[in-house]
């Protein structure tokens, strides 16, 4: 009838990290109306970002998020748990693998 009593499905979380690291994001990765197609863990301060890929952001755009979140939005990201710092990954589709590389 209406499951109450289902479980709710968990996502895994493999970061070392805590769930509640803050991230930055765009609001498209919010609404959905993108996929997350770019990832960063900056080398200064460990920030993590999970962007569109698109160029067009400005900073009404910009979000913060929980590192939990944007495995719960995505879990692929879970994919990058070992990403080191000052490295990025970008893709061509949500189903595409991540190709990472060094920013500079």
């Amino acid at each position: 009838m209406f499951n109450l009593f289902k479980k709710k499905q968990t996502t895994t979380f493999k970061f070392s990290e805590s769930e509640n690291t803050a991230c930055f994001t765009c609001d498209h990765i919010l609404s959905r109306e993108r996929p997350i197609l770019y990832a960063s863990h900056d080398a200064e301060d460990g920030t993590w970002q999970f962007m569109c890929g698109q160029e067009d952001h400005t900073e009404a755009n910009a979000k913060i998020i929980s590192l939990k979140q944007a495995v719960e939005i995505d879990e692929t990201i879970n994919d990058l748990y070992e990403m080191p710092l000052g490295v990025g990954a970008e893709r061509e589709t949500k189903t595409s693998k991540w190709v990472p590389f060094r920013k500079g």
